[in-house]
């Protein structure tokens, strides 16, 4: 009941074509991660069977998001242990003893706060879970790929005692699947899933199996341990983790989809088999449109462009008189530089200003930062002209 008003809630289903799990030449890999949730690459299969990327960098970061629902699950936890504490205490006192009263209430009201905040951190989670499948859609259809390739739940799981495995392995990923798989069915889009064993662990442009990764830091701090970025003493490659590791997934989600197999009661795609191969970095053909202007003007001309007359260079002497007007009260203003204006200067927008903002896409959160989505139709284009090192050939 809402009021006079009585609100029905009804699934809605509608009739999608099931996209093929094989066949595909482009698509984007996602890997999981700690602080940023997910991290992609758009991969391309060539006719030679090489994989081949632009080497973009797809972040969804929900930093401040995950650092609110780790504040909320201590928060939950504080709660039930008042909750057991003051249940334990009852257990102990008679009905007819005056502190009974006052001890059912503390619990009452901590009971009912303990599900406010349990309630709280489903709804978060979900909300989260479905923003970053729709970003993970939307850079998907952007770039006109057919198939998603993500990390396989069930061989990514965490062992020992390291925090990061801990705080990866309480996420929601179960639910950003389930997103994704029923955003890309709703957009045409196959979903499958590849083993997640050693993604991290072998550099995607020089080979598997010979020089394990080094996990440092910082690009500049190499001499120091960590799981942020990654280096390879072999190649020289020096690469977010993630993202390597995504590149990674897509290699292996490209050349292994003989190897995929179709769960019949759930529909899910999955790869049976690992197929390692390198990942190149290759540009984007973006051909600039000849007009009939710009022909004609190449025609004509016959010589070299001339030079620009150059600017006359301004003083950089300190003004002895700032140019703004003296207060209201009277007196001057001390010779100094002219003040400055602490307004923010409007700029023209598009692309290069939209990677700058601090959201990119609409996720829904105020502090999540995400990679804009950039339609590209454009094919790969050819790699560098640099000749390549015998080791890497």
């Amino acid at each position: 009941m809402a009021g006079h008003r009585v609100r029905v809630d009804l699934p809605h289903r509608i009739t999608v074509t099931p996209a093929e799990p094989t066949g595909h030449r482009l698509a984007l890999g996602l890997d999981w991660g700690v602080n940023t949730l997910l991290t992609g690459t758009i991969g391309r299969l060539t006719e030679h069977g090489r994989v081949v990327t632009d080497g973009r960098a797809l972040r969804y970061d929900a930093t401040p998001i995950s650092a609110k629902l780790h504040r909320l699950r201590g928060h939950r936890e504080h709660l039930a242990a008042r909750r057991d504490r003051y249940t334990a205490l009852l257990s102990g006192l008679p009905a007819t003893d005056p502190r009974t009263a006052k001890l059912q209430a503390l619990l009452a009201r901590t009971s009912g706060e303990h599900d406010r905040v349990c309630a709280r951190i489903r709804h978060l989670n979900k909300t989260l879970a479905w923003s970053a499948a729709r970003w993970a859609v939307d850079q998907a259809t952007a770039v006109q790929a057919t198939v998603v390739y993500v990390e396989d739940l069930a061989t990514l799981q965490a062992r020992g005692r390291r925090k990061g495995n801990a705080r990866l392995s309480g996420q929601v990923r179960g639910t950003i699947v389930d997103a994704i798989v029923h955003l890309a069915a709703k957009a045409g889009l196959a979903v499958v899933t590849v083993p997640a064993r050693s993604t991290s662990r072998h550099c995607p442009r020089c080979g598997t199996g010979r020089t394990e990764l080094a996990h440092v830091m910082a690009p500049d701090r190499t001499h120091q341990r960590g799981w942020k970025w990654a280096t390879c003493p072999r190649c020289g490659l020096s690469a977010d983790r993630d993202h390597a590791a995504a590149k990674r997934i897509t290699a292996r989600g490209l050349l292994a989809q003989a190897n995929v197999r179709t769960d019949r009661k759930t529909g899910r795609h999955t790869t049976t088999a690992v197929v390692e191969g390198n990942v190149a970095t290759v540009r984007r053909t973006a051909p600039r449109p000849v007009t009939q202007r710009t022909a004609a003007a190449r025609v004509a001309k016959t010589g070299p462009t001339p030079k620009r007359p150059s600017a006359s260079k301004l003083s950089h002497r300190v003004p002895d008189r700032r140019t703004a007007p003296a207060p209201p009260t009277g007196g001057q203003r001390p010779a100094g530089q002219e003040p400055k204006n602490h307004h923010q200067q409007v700029v023209a927008s598009g692309p290069a200003h939209d990677l700058l903002k601090p959201q990119h896409h609409r996720t829904g959160f105020h502090h999540v930062r995400a990679t804009p989505v950039i339609p590209l139709s454009g094919d790969f284009g050819p790699g560098t002209t640099r000749p390549r090192p015998a080791r890497n050939v």
